[in-house]
């Protein structure tokens, strides 16, 4: 038998707003579920007719059978012959008590504790200096950038609409491949390219494809805390191996752990301390790793960039034995959110690539391939990495100068002959993570450097990004961080 009184919901007290978008017979279900999933209403319990409801709510009798039809096609309520509305029994809670809240921690996959414990990347803003992640947005071609998607959306609009392909536009991986082997002497074809989601995208299915859990991968230290962490996913063993002024220490590693499975290395401008590896050590790399049956990813993340007019060969195309997965990326020589990247992959590896790719992130944006092809395909690309180099140079100089003149005392700027970034090392003993969180709250972005090793910190330091700093900028950005540095150094 029905109640006769509700005691825990009373029933006049659901309102129903016409000035708001939501359906008036779906306010009306929504109180009832709530209500039922609350326990206000208990299993059973009767709700009343639908002209008792109609007159109490304001609302027409067939927006209430319209809401009761909802919960009984949800299964929130059944009718019982003529007898009336009634809670389910299946699915009301079986008292009002309310739930106990959820422990912390609560049980997640060892990948995802190791990953979150490591230093929280911040959001920077493109109105800011120095964040070290961002282009010149300033001088992009805007405009000449909006034709091409134009172009594209009215040319081929439905097959950039539908579904793409895992590997990537055919059109795009032949102006990567074209391009890697006229400035990079890449050995490559359009085959062997595979477009994802930014670099950081290839990272995770290099370690996907390459990797079973718990292999050993030798790791820049310092290095790329992002790069890191894809691999982290996937294995505990991370080995950091010590950098030099030629980049990895081939011994050290050896030493630490003499059969690593996979290899990282940023070896055209080590990242963040700059250097550049030599030719000889990187074909003894490539020697090692051959020998040891170890695959080595190159991040080849702004080799693109150097200032200096060098077009240095990528480890890709000195690697005889087909051991090198070359990864690239758009994002530091066009734009961040455009998300598009790519991998070369050994021939004999395109399948398992393109089949885990497919799994994990199925393809990369149609839209953003096709106009960064046409981009290509033009000649416009080369011109912007001509411009852009240029500036770099000039704002990276700038700012070491700036640092020279103001913050003497505080930091000192590395040289760099590529990309967007000045990494300074700070030598008057301050934290570089609290000075981080004290040019964050004066308007200043940056990355300390300590977040680029595994372990201890040798080296604390600024990353700071000189590439999306106009020189105004540059100069008031530097003046603001001497008053920051110059009160945390008198406190």
């Amino acid at each position: 038998m029905a109640p006769s009184q509700y005691s825990a919901f009373a029933f006049s007290d659901i309102r129903v707003d016409g000035s708001v978008p939501v359906p008036k017979h779906r306010q009306i279900y929504d109180a009832l579920r709530e209500a039922i999933l609350g326990g206000k209403l208990l299993a059973g319990e009767a709700l009343p007719s639908t002209r008792a409801l109609s007159r109490s709510t304001g609302v027409s009798r067939n927006t209430v059978l319209a809401a009761y039809d909802l919960l009984i096609g949800e299964g929130f309520a059944e009718t019982r012959g003529g007898a009336g509305t009634f809670v389910a029994t299946h699915v009301a809670r079986p008292s009002t008590a309310a739930a106990a809240p959820a422990l912390e921690p609560r049980q997640l996959s060892t990948a995802a504790d190791a990953v979150r414990v490591w230093w929280p990347p911040p959001d920077f803003s493109a109105a800011r200096p120095f964040g070290p992640s961002s282009p010149a947005l300033d001088a992009f071609p805007v405009e000449a950038w909006a034709r091409l998607i134009s172009r594209n959306v009215r040319d081929d609009p439905q097959q950039l609409m539908s579904y793409g392909s895992s590997q990537g536009s055919l059109r795009l991986r032949k102006q990567i491949a074209h391009h890697l082997r006229a400035f990079r002497s890449s050995r490559c074809d359009a085959e062997q390219i595979i477009v994802t989601n930014g670099a950081q995208s290839a990272f995770y299915l290099c370690s996907m494809v390459l990797m079973d859990p718990d292999d050993p991968v030798w790791y820049e230290e310092p290095g790329y805390p992002n790069a890191r962490l894809a691999f982290r996913a996937r294995s505990s063993r991370i080995i950091p191996v010590p950098v030099d002024d030629s980049g990895l220490d081939i011994d050290a590693g050896r030493a630490l752990s003499p059969k690593p499975r996979v290899i990282y290395v940023t070896p055209t401008h080590q990242w963040p301390l700059s250097g550049t590896m030599p030719v000889q050590r990187r074909l003894a790399l490539l020697e090692y790793a051959a020998s040891h049956g170890a695959w080595v990813v190159e991040d080849d993340y702004d080799g693109d960039l150097r200032y200096d007019g060098k077009s240095y060969a990528s480890l890709q195309g000195l690697d005889e034995s087909h051991r090198v997965i070359h990864v690239g990326t758009f994002s530091k020589t066009i734009y961040p959110a455009l998300r598009l990247g790519y991998a070369v992959v050994p021939p004999d590896l395109i399948d398992s690539f393109v089949a885990v790719y497919r799994a994990i992130d199925r393809f990369p944006n149609t839209l953003a391939q096709a106009v960064m092809a046409t981009f290509m395909e033009q000649g416009m690309y080369s011109k912007h990495l001509h411009k852009m180099r240029t500036i770099y140079a000039e704002r990276h100089e700038l700012l070491r100068a700036r640092i020279k003149s103001k913050l003497a005392g505080a930091l000192v700027a590395r040289p760099s002959q590529a990309g967007l970034f000045t990494a300074t090392e700070i030598v008057n003993g301050l934290d570089d993570v609290g000075v981080v969180t004290a040019l964050a709250a004066a308007g200043i972005d940056s990355v300390p450097l300590s977040v680029a090793y595994t372990g201890p910190a040798r080296k604390h330091g600024l990353i700071l990004g000189h590439a999306a700093a106009r020189p105004d900028q540059i100069r008031i950005g530097v003046d603001d961080m001497e008053r920051v540095l110059s009160g945390l150094t008198s406190r």
